[in-house]
């Protein structure tokens, strides 16, 4: 990863259209840098790009980790901040996010914040198609394709992945696990997750589907489809659901269930885990499904995730959002739709550099709030009840500092969604009787 740097001898100059504007243009500010020597203008011997193609979603990854830059040294046995940022594909405030797990913060939690991606981990562990009870690196449920052995969660079957082949952007990752000869790419709806693994010819191919810690209840129903709900865990269920759907393109050629053994010992490899094969249904720690097939080169199996309040809600969700499997079409819609929002905005001048640095952190600005619910649709309010909305209910703005800076973007940006935004706000302190 780069990172930031200023520019001597660049200009940049950013506008923001808006519809409620017509067709006028709003000038936010003008930034010159001026070397010594004089101005460099290189924006006409470049190709003009959009927006949405500037944007990096890996920006915000990595760690600054060069002492004279950041004034100090880390801890031993620390590693440094990152922007806890998370390279996966979604859309502006969407419900869910498909990412890339490469932290296992079940056994390690020292960002501060559970994200599900730190840019120099070598080794990914899994994909999550967010929402549920949790977001980032504690999403369910959890997905692997694993060509050969594999071994139960949370000792995940880990990956070596290519930084070379890795690819993120608006609504789209991509990454190939060298490990296993694996290409693995993710894309999103508002509310769905839609992932495409191209496997090997190979008799061994797996997907093993888990819930992470807090456990639940793991159903396979068919020879296609992979169904759970997450055990309560004293908080307010994160709102979109507890329930998830997950159906496969192609069928099962077998099946089987494992979780953690029962009780909180960890065991040494022996006892500490039930697997059954053939079994449908199972509910602990971990609990989860191993999903095998036969895959000839190249072929693809493609797994699309919905959560909602019911079993009946997520299925809605995917008839509605994705009925098919046309992944290159739904990768299309998302990226329309962020290109559409980016284009709100338009920067002249300054360096290549700069155009993506502005565009990535603009991008990740509208990762949150979420939005959980739309009007008529059903969600579970702060203490658990399930009712249904009457606008956009988004879940809360994140982080303490955010209503500074984030939120006043988004009132320039999007004013109607920021009204749906603050009422939601103004509903969950009230069913919290603040």
């Amino acid at each position: 990863m780069e990172e930031a740097s200023g520019n001597a001898g660049s200009c940049a100059l950013i506008w923001v259209s808006q519809p409620w504007l017509g067709r006028c243009r709003t000038l936010l500010a003008a930034a010159c840098s001026f070397a010594l020597g004089g101005a460099v203008h290189a924006q006409n011997d470049r190709q003009a790009r959009e927006p949405v193609d500037e944007a990096n979603p890996l920006v915000g990854t990595a760690p600054l980790d060069r002492p004279e830059l950041i004034g100090n040294a880390p801890p031993a046995g620390e590693p440094l901040y990152s922007g806890i940022t998370s390279p996966g594909a979604r859309l502006p405030h969407s419900a869910v996010e498909a990412a890339p797990v490469n932290f296992n913060v079940e056994l390690s939690y020292p960002t501060g914040v559970a994200t599900p991606y730190y840019y120099t981990s070598p080794t990914m562990i899994g994909f999550t198609g967010g929402g549920g009870p949790t977001y980032g690196a504690r999403a369910t449920p959890m997905l692997m394709p694993v060509v050969g052995d594999w071994t139960v969660p949370p000792v995940y079957s880990q990956a070596y992945y290519d930084k070379a082949r890795e690819t993120a952007a608006p609504g789209y990752y991509s990454v190939f696990l060298d490990s296993f000869r694996t290409k693995v790419e993710l894309t999103a709806t508002q509310a769905t997750a839609l992932m495409r693994f191209t496997f090997p010819a190979t008799e061994r191919a797996h997907v093993i589907l888990n819930l992470q810690g807090r456990g639940g209840t793991v159903e396979i129903v068919g020879d296609r489809t992979v169904r759970g709900v997450v055990a309560t865990h004293n908080d307010n269920e994160a709102r979109d659901g507890r329930y998830f759907v997950a159906e496969f393109s192609k069928p099962f050629k077998s099946f089987g269930a494992f979780r953690k053994s029962p009780g909180n010992q960890r065991g040494y490899g022996i006892g500490d885990k039930d697997v059954l094969p053939g079994a449908r249904t199972i509910e602990g720690g971990f609990a989860g499904s191993y999903l095998d097939f036969t895959t000839r080169q190249g072929e693809a199996v493609f797994v699309k995730i919905a959560h909602g309040a019911s079993y009946e809600a997520a299925e809605a969700r995917l008839r509605t959002e994705s009925p098919g499997w046309d992944f290159d079409g739904v990768h299309g819609k998302a990226r329309a739709e962020w290109a559409k929002l980016l284009n709100r905005v338009q920067v002249t001048g300054g360096t290549p550099k700069q155009r993506m640095l502005f565009y990535s952190t603009l991008f990740q600005s509208f990762a949150s709030p979420r939005l959980v619910a739309r009007k008529s649709e059903q969600f579970t309010a702060t203490k658990g009840k399930t009712q249904t909305v009457a606008y956009d209910r988004y879940g809360p703005v994140p982080f303490w500092d955010t209503g500074r800076n984030q939120i006043v973007l988004l009132e320039l940006m999007e004013p109607e969604v920021v009204r749906d935004i603050m009422q939601s706000e103004l509903d969950m302190a009230r069913e919290r009787g603040s």
